[in-house]
Order: structure tokens, then C-alpha cells, then sequence
């Protein structure tokens, strides 16, 4: 209740929506403290470029006016093409089951650029067989679209995705309008309760997949839908298509002629649920569920 209470009286303060689609905030980053805050987030490699150098300094991932910003740049080392930091998750400080989250952001839509915003349901709560990947936005070396998607995984060489194909659920939001895309702020949001999993676009929801029994996808070894029941975390990358990558696609490759650096910035992330039916667990409750998975 004391959460609650402190999280209602910040949000007044700053002038933060406390209430969203019947839920109530949770948790929230506006990124004005002038430093990341690590206490809310952590680095991981959750993507890997082996032409790729990672660095999770200030170079890469810093906090200036009063907005993340995630930046790719040209490496200066001999055997590496370019310099990004790694996914930056809530994987040690906050996984959570059903609820909305949002961030409002800049993005990079440009040749080359694969910024995301995404989750993943390895934590330590996982009681499904496979591992759940929920993309919530991928930018695909595209100036107009992000596309949502689902994946379920055992292992690399054994991952199934929702599969596409005609009459399937669709998947890209296009911007009307994309010819000044790169320089202007939208609001992406992901709402997730027992049935489904919705995306939303500045508050239209364009796309919504059905994740009970209806929505079964895949083949026999990763059977079920129990994934996306599992808590997950958010994860934000600023990653790009490289000759270093196992998937790249030939027409998104960065070349020399493109434009570097590559900016990414988060305006804010704002977390929100219903306390009586959505659950969600912070850095205490992980540490102390891994430390018991490790007795």
C-alpha cells in the first residue's frame, strides 16, 4: 500500500496520468535525474553483432535533457565497424504479469537502424518450457513502419515465430504521414491481460493477438500459450543491421554511406496495472527467487 500511496503522490507532482485504460501507475522512469538510474534498469546482451563493439558507458546510453538517448557510432577499434551499447532491461529490477506499459520516443527510421522496444520471459518465475519473446516494436531498416510480433524459443536452432502469410493478424503499423518521421516523438504503447496481447500506436490500438488457446501457433516441440502467461521485462536496443549479423537481410545493411551516428531517444517509460488481478515483482523479490532456483 505504501507503494502506492508514494507512486500516486510523485506522479501529482510531476503531472504524470495516474490512471490508464483502469489501471493505476505501477512504476515509471521520466529520465530527468541528469544520470541513468540503476536502480530501476540494467545492461544485458540481448542481441549480438560480431562486427559490433559494446559499450554501456555515457558514450552509448546516457541520460540528457531530460530523455534517454541511445547512440551507434563508428568504432575506432581495428576489427569492430561500430559502437552501441547493449539492450538496456528491467530483466534484474522489475518482471511483471499483465498490465500497459508505454514509452514515448524517437526513433530512428532510417536504412540500417533496428531500434526496438520488446520483453522477454526468461525470469526466474518462468514456468513454461519455452522462453516467450513479445516484440513490441521493431523498426526494420523501414523510413514508415514498426512491426509487433510473438516468438516462442527452446533454443536458437529451435524458435518458432506467429507466422504471417494472407488473412494473418496484422503486424506493421504505417505512418501516414512518415516524410519527418525521424524527428518526431510518438507514443508506443503494449496492454496485456489473459487473453490478449494489444499494440497501440499514440493510443490507437492497430493490432491485437489472441494469447489463450485460440491463438496456439507452432509446431509440435513448442506446443501452448502458457509462455505469455509467464512474467516478462522490458527491453530497449538501439541495435542496427551489420555483416556481423546472423539474420540481415541485404537490403538493411548499414554501408558506408550512411549517415552515423544513429539516435534513439526515450522521452519516458510509464508502467501500469490493476494490483488486484496483475502481479508484479521488484528487484528484492527476483534476487530472492534466484537465490532459491540456485540452492
Amino acid at each position: 500500500m505504501l507503494h502506492h500511496v508514494k507512486i500516486k503522490a510523485e506522479a501529482e507532482k510531476r503531472g504524470i496520468p495516474y490512471e490508464k485504460y483502469g489501471r493505476q501507475l505501477i512504476w515509471f522512469d521520466e529520465f530527468d535525474g541528469g544520470q541513468l538510474d540503476m536502480t530501476k534498469w540494467n545492461f544485458a546482451r540481448t542481441m549480438n553483432g560480431l562486427d559490433c563493439e559494446y559499450d554501456n558507458s555515457e558514450k552509448c546510453c546516457r541520460v540528457e535533457n531530460n530523455e534517454l538517448h541511445m547512440q551507434v557510432l563508428k568504432s575506432s577499434l581495428p576489427d569492430k565497424a561500430y559502437t552501441l551499447s547493449e539492450g538496456l532491461t528491467t530483466m534484474e529490477t522489475m518482471n511483471f504479469k499483465y498490465g500497459y506499459v508505454e514509452m514515448r520516443g524517437k526513433l530512428p527510421f532510417r536504412h540500417g537502424a533496428w531500434p526496438s522496444f520488446w520483453m522477454k520471459s526468461n525470469t526466474p518465475f518462468k514456468k513454461a518450457h519455452y522462453m516467450a519473446e513479445i516484440d513490441i516494436f521493431e523498426v526494420f531498416s523501414s523510413d514508415r513502419y514498426v512491426v509487433s510480433n510473438l516468438h516462442k524459443w527452446v533454443t536458437s536452432e529451435l524458435h518458432v515465430m506467429l507466422p504471417g502469410g494472407e488473412g494473418s493478424l496484422k503486424r506493421a503499423f504505417e505512418f501516414e504521414n512518415y516524410e519527418n518521421l525521424n524527428n518526431e516523438y510518438h507514443t508506443y504503447g503494449f496492454e496485456w491481460d489473459e487473453k490478449y496481447m494489444s499494440f497501440y500506436v499514440d493510443d490507437e490500438m492497430y493490432t491485437r493477438f489472441p494469447i489463450d488457446e485460440s491463438g496456439e501457433f507452432g509446431e509440435d516441440r513448442i506446443k501452448g500459450m502458457e509462455g505469455f502467461h509467464d512474467f516478462a521485462y522490458i527491453i530497449f536496443n538501439n541495435e542496427i543491421f551489420t555483416n556481423g549479423r546472423s539474420w540481415r537481410p541485404e537490403d538493411f545493411v548499414l554501408t558506408d554511406e550512411d549517415e552515423m551516428p544513429i539516435d534513439y531517444y526515450i522521452d519516458y517509460v510509464r508502467f501500469y496495472q490493476n494490483p488486484e488481478k496483475e502481479e508484479v515483482k521488484f528487484a528484492e523479490e527476483i534476487k530472492a527467487k534466484k537465490a532459491e532456483i540456485a540452492k
